[in-house]
């Protein structure tokens, strides 16, 4: 199964998720267009987590946005998402494949060239690709930069494969156009989105600058 990457992905914490105002600010992400949502948690079971991902694909739905779940395969199929999040050393692509009993876009998280290569060798649909900017959950010295990047973008190339690629790491709107030009095509953001003084306004600044053609 392939998957045309979003070019904005808005995803979840546990903090976020967390938030009183969880529901509201997601609600005015999606009116401003933000393709996918990614439900990200450790510390959600999975009933807890299905009747998340339930609530949030409806929302979506009514939208005409994406759901992401982040690791579990059999949630996301039991909630209709459109893909399934692996982490770099979790679940096998084709065990996710298996767990989902259906066909479902499989992604997987990487933080390396070589994770990639072994990614797209497992059949992957798509690649996050990060960290590659100093974020709250990644300080300053575990972020590779946007060279990263240009080594995953290059090491495929060279191995004749083709994977669409979601930058994140302390993604803003003013960065999103430098991931870009480095080799993502699109960027996924936490902060910069659900923690944003006007939440519609950082999609649409978001999507302004990840439109605006490359130099």
């Amino acid at each position: 199964m392939t998957d045309a990457a979003p070019l904005l992905v808005a995803a979840t914490d546990d903090e976020r998720l967390a938030r009183p105002d969880f529901a509201e600010r997601l609600e005015a992400l999606l009116a401003a267009e933000c393709p996918a949502v990614w439900l990200r948690s450790r510390a959600l079971g999975g009933r807890d987590l299905l009747a998340l991902a339930r609530d949030v694909g409806a929302r979506c739905a009514e939208h005409g946005a994406r759901v992401w779940v982040g690791e579990r395969a059999d949630v996301a199929a039991i909630a209709r998402a459109h893909a399934v999040q692996l982490p770099e050393r979790g679940l096998s692509v084709a065990g996710a494949r298996r767990a989902a009993g259906r066909a479902i876009v499989v992604g997987r998280s990487v933080h390396s060239a070589e994770a990639a290569l072994a990614a797209a060798r497992e059949g992957v649909d798509h690649l996050v690709v990060g960290t590659i900017f100093p974020s709250e959950s990644h300080p300053e010295g575990a972020a590779a930069g946007p060279a990263l990047l240009s080594d995953v973008r290059a090491a495929l190339g060279a191995a004749g494969a083709s994977l669409p690629g979601i930058a994140i790491g302390g993604m803003t709107p003013e960065r999103a156009g430098e991931a870009l030009r480095a080799g993502a095509d699109g960027v996924a953001a936490i902060r910069a989105l659900w923690d944003a003084e006007d939440p519609a306004g950082a999609v649409r600044a978001f999507l302004a600058a990840l439109r605006r053609p490359a130099r």
